[in-house]
């Protein structure tokens, strides 16, 4: 493994156990919540989710972090695990996303202005426009996707048998598991601890 790669590794594990262990701090939700900028679309405020929204957000997230965990400890096996044992690791990391899907507080969705309105005026918005569904942040929900089409791309590689293929869909797995962990605790507008 490359310096790089072993780097990426190293920081995706170090991020997930601070956040798996609650070390990151809600001091700083407010000052990362996105200005409003004037633009066609409402600003809504941005609240800060409230600290047992917070922390069972960071436990599921914890819960992910796990199961890519166990996975990877099954794929990496010696002698290699059952194909069975890898589909289970699969189903348990695939609840625990949706767990964390599931914990994370609902985005404020943001309707468009009604036809010959501006920016400063909307007051009625909601008499006009139905409410909206609220849905996950589309970075987290990128991220999320990523991670599930690394796990494919992991077990085939099991599959194959080919040593480099394991080490690259490791390692890509590795990465967009950093993923999953800063555009989460983005969304949760949880400030990292100093570097």
């Amino acid at each position: 493994m490359t310096l790089h790669r072993t780097r990426v590794l190293a920081t995706s594990l170090a991020l997930a156990a601070a956040v798996s262990a609650g070390s990151l701090s809600t001091a700083s939700a407010q000052a990362a919540a996105p200005a409003a900028v004037g633009s066609s679309r409402a600003a809504l405020p941005a609240a800060a989710p409230s600290a047992s929204t917070t922390l069972g957000a960071l436990g599921a997230l914890g819960g992910v972090t796990q199961q890519v965990a166990a996975l990877v400890a099954a794929a990496t096996a010696t002698p290699a695990s059952s194909p069975a044992d890898l589909q289970a690791k699969v189903a348990a990391l695939t609840a625990a996303v949706q767990t964390l899907t599931s914990a994370l507080p609902a985005t404020p969705a943001t309707p468009a202005l009604p036809a010959g309105s501006h920016a400063g005026a909307v007051s009625g918005v909601r008499d006009v426009v139905p409410p909206l569904p609220v849905s996950v942040p589309s970075t987290l929900q990128t991220a999320l996707t990523k991670l599930q089409t690394d796990v494919t791309a992991l077990l085939t590689a099991v599959t194959s048998k080919d040593p480099a293929q394991i080490q690259t869909a490791l390692t890509t797995l590795a990465t967009d598991t950093l993923a999953v962990v800063t555009s989460t605790v983005t969304s949760l507008g949880v400030a990292a601890p100093p570097v």
